[in-house]
């Protein structure tokens, strides 16, 4: 698991947040990309709290890019606040859920809104849209700074839970899709009154110090199924 800062094309700074990988009966499985959604949306959801927790000082240099603040260095406390870990983000899925949950197996986007407003966000929802909506609705919740969960069905079979937290629309309409699976920022073609296709392969530009993450393997498209977890 890790956090990566991707920086868009547009200047805008995005927190990606990689899933873990489930060691269980001696096999690694990777069914956590939900759970590390919720955590992404709880970190920018709370992105405001960092502030106090920047400190202007020599080799640190903190700007405001696109509303998201990024810094050489942020307070432990106010990570501590945005950021709940993902022990603990288990623990409140397994009780809002009375199953215990270990990311071995698919999260149930049904349970997000739950989980959500645990972590003092407010009250959520999960409703499908239909694929032909799911830009609308992404650009009505990202346009008033709230992230959203969505839900992408792969043609091969499977489907993944990513968020979308900014959309841009100033030259043609771009979605900001922060994967958890292998922590990247994919920017995507959409619009209104049409299915959005999510496609993983190809390059991507980033760069990385440490941190685990998954890579896309020839992965099949896919397309956003119309469920999406937002802010009410």
């Amino acid at each position: 698991m890790a956090w990566f800062v991707r920086i868009d094309r547009f200047g805008s700074a995005h927190m990606v947040r990689s899933q873990d990988t489930v060691t269980k009966n001696g096999k690694d499985s990777s069914n956590s990309c939900g759970i590390a959604s919720i955590l992404m949306v709880n970190f920018k959801m709370k992105k405001h709290l960092l502030a106090a927790g920047i400190t202007v000082g020599a080799g640190m240099a903190a700007a405001p890019i696109g509303g998201t603040f990024i810094g050489g260095q942020l307070a432990r406390s106010s990570i501590d606040e945005a950021i709940k870990t993902e022990p603990e983000v288990y623990k409140i899925y397994t009780a809002v859920t009375g199953s215990v949950y270990d990311g071995s197996t698919y999260s149930d986007g049904m349970k997000f809104p739950s989980v959500l407003k645990q972590l003092s966000l407010g009250d959520w929802e999960c409703v499908n849209v239909g694929q032909n909506g799911m830009f609308d609705a992404i650009k009505s919740s990202t346009g008033a700074g709230r992230p959203v969960i969505v839900h992408c069905a792969w043609n091969g079979g499977g489907a993944h839970f990513m968020v979308v937290d900014e959309t841009h629309t100033a030259i043609g309409s771009t979605i900001c899709v922060c994967d958890p699976w292998d922590g990247e920022l994919r920017l995507v073609t959409a619009k209104s009154g049409q299915p959005i296709n999510y496609d993983p392969n190809g390059f991507v530009w980033s760069f990385s110090l440490g941190g685990n993450r998954h890579g896309y393997d020839s992965a099949s498209p896919g397309t956003l199924s119309g469920w999406i977890i937002r802010r009410k």
